[in-house]
């Protein structure tokens, strides 16, 4: 209940989230504290304005006492449709005086939550929302006669009048269905009562109303247009609000690195402020993700007027370019550029090797958002799950095994059924089985990759509507450390010997890599080889508007 509290977007699609305005325990974090604790405070157009709202006054229920409330506010998706309600959450537990017209007289403990929407009306009531006074729920925790544990939830409401339409029955079925379900899967962590996502990389970098937030503008001041003026033969819903969303990230994502808003063409117009180093989105694609940065200030290029084919230049440095008829790119990129490689499929694995070799001595700050695994020589490639190390306890049976045997991954269920199916399924989404899905060992190896040649690497689900939706940073701290000492009263470092001579070891460790994976495929020369083959049949296709070629 705490969790759902501070995630009503788990029963209604028509929310964003709820921000906490108060928290007795002062365990749930108001936006404010959530800016203060990831840094974001102070780097944004509209500053999260201090939030406070008074509770409603807690009433007294015979057997209970109050234990904790929190007031938070409802956040919808579409503001322009409904507002935001704030709500005065109680909690309560019993006092172990125990109504005799409960029935239990063998009860434990009793649990109980009640919201109250800040409301008079029902007129006041969002669509969203049921039109309810108030919504409680209570638990009575029993031992039964033959002794054992168990359990009852009940759902209680206060309507506005006598009547119960259909739309509110389906409505508290459905609440009430949910709770169920997320009870009998639930997996208890102490200490948890803070109502944080129970996915640890979900707005780990970044504070979820920010991004949330700019998403909501951009989609009203982009969105529509986009979509009307879409001459692509694939679906703008799809691709639109999935960029406006990666749209969004990137923005807090920038602002938190570099503290510019809007970004300054030169550090003096502001000395407190620094200016935007650019931008590259490789594999661009439709170009929508460009078009809406560049419209919101920052500068960069991908799909804008330039078309070309990138090719690494290690490849380059070892093969016959003669054949290629299209413009190449060797990703020598200006220093400090931030890479963008949003699906970039045969760009995956590459990026953070591009970003390193454009500048061995300051490596070049990314983002890449795997989709298609493919290897460093284009070709179609399904890694195999990283090795992991055993676990305190776990036994030694499968000692000896391959654990990099690509045709022990996504092994079919043995039994055939759409129970074990199903259970296949969800083991997939657990950390092991995470990792030895295709898509999860793809974006394990590019976050191998990304290790070895230098970079301190993060990771975080992004909330797009994909499921290709995992992004692999790099050098966000780093840069976001350098930028502030640059712009902020300190001085940028002049290049020294020592520095020249750590980036030609950089360079030879990133080619040493290089070449390790090359090795499968017959070496350096002959994977570059079959690289150019690919780009010259790239070159002889009519333009594509939907091929990620790799701007």
């Amino acid at each position: 209940m705490v969790y759902l509290t501070a995630n009503p977007n788990v029963t209604s699609s028509l929310l964003f989230r709820a921000d906490i305005l108060f928290d007795s325990e002062g365990l749930m974090q108001t936006p404010e504290e959530k800016e203060e604790a990831f840094g974001t405070r102070g780097n944004t157009e509209n500053e999260t304005q201090n939030s406070s709202s008074a509770p409603k006054s807690a009433m007294d229920i015979q057997g209970f006492k109050l234990i904790r409330t929190v007031v938070r506010r409802l956040i919808p998706r579409n503001p322009a449709l409904d507002k935001p309600l704030e709500q005065t959450c109680l909690f309560y537990t019993s006092n172990g005086a125990f109504p005799k017209n409960t029935g239990f007289s063998d009860q434990k403990e009793r649990l109980l939550l009640i919201y109250l929407p800040h409301v008079e009306s029902i007129e006041e009531m969002p669509f969203y929302h049921p039109a309810l006074r108030g919504l409680a729920y209570l638990y009575d925790f029993h031992i039964t006669p033959e002794g054992s544990e168990s359990g009852s939830l009940s759902l209680h409401f206060l309507p506005f009048t006598p009547e119960i339409p259909n739309r509110l029955e389906r409505t508290l079925l459905m609440i009430h269905g949910i709770n169920v379900k997320m009870s009998r899967n639930w997996v208890y962590q102490p200490g948890i009562t803070n109502g944080a996502d129970k996915n640890p990389e979900k707005d780990n970098l970044i504070p979820r109303h920010r991004v949330q937030n700019t998403y909501t503008r951009l989609k009203a001041q982009y969105a529509s247009d986009l979509c009307s003026r879409w001459a692509e033969k694939t679906d703008p819903v799809k691709h639109v609000f999935e960029d406006l969303a990666i749209t969004a990230f990137l923005l807090e994502l920038w602002r938190s690195m570099y503290g510019v808003n809007p970004p300054l063409e030169s550090p003096n117009d502001n000395a407190d402020t620094a200016r935007f180093p650019g931008f590259v989105d490789v594999a661009c694609g439709n170009g929508v993700l460009v078009h809406v940065l560049i419209m919101e200030g920052y500068s960069g290029w991908g799909k804008r007027l330039v078309e070309k084919i990138y090719i690494p230049k290690p490849f380059a440095d070892v093969a016959d370019l003669q054949g290629i008829k299209t413009e190449i790119h060797t990703g020598d990129f200006a220093a400090d550029t931030f890479i963008i490689s949003n699906h970039a499929d045969e760009l995956t694995v590459w990026t953070p090797l591009m970003a390193a070799l454009a500048c061995p001595t300051s490596p070049l700050p990314f983002i890449s958002i795997p989709c298609c695994s493919h290897s460093l020589l284009g070709a179609r490639f399904r890694y195999p799950p990283p090795r992991r190390e055993k676990r305190k306890g776990e036994n030694e049976e499968n000692e000896g095994q391959d654990e990099h045997d690509p045709s022990e991954q996504n092994a079919q269920p043995a039994s055939g059924d759409l129970r074990a199916l199903r259970a296949a399924k969800e083991h997939e989404k657990t950390e092991d089985g995470h990792l030895k899905s295709q898509y999860g060992s793809l974006t394990a190896k590019t976050m191998s990759i990304a290790e070895e040649a230098g970079y301190e690497v993060e990771k975080t689900l992004l909330r797009i509507p994909s499921t290709r939706n995992m992004g692999v940073i790099g050098g966000r701290r780093r840069v976001a450390e350098e930028w502030k000492k640059t712009y902020q009263g300190g001085s940028q470092a002049s290049p020294t010997e020592s520095m020249e001579r750590d980036g030609a070891e950089k360079t030879q460790k990133i080619m040493s890599i290089i070449e390790e994976e090359c090795i499968k495929d017959g070496g350096l020369e002959l994977a570059a080889r079959k690289w150019i083959e690919r780009a010259q049949t790239l070159t002889k296709e009519e333009a594509k508007p939907d091929k990620a070629h790799g701007s």
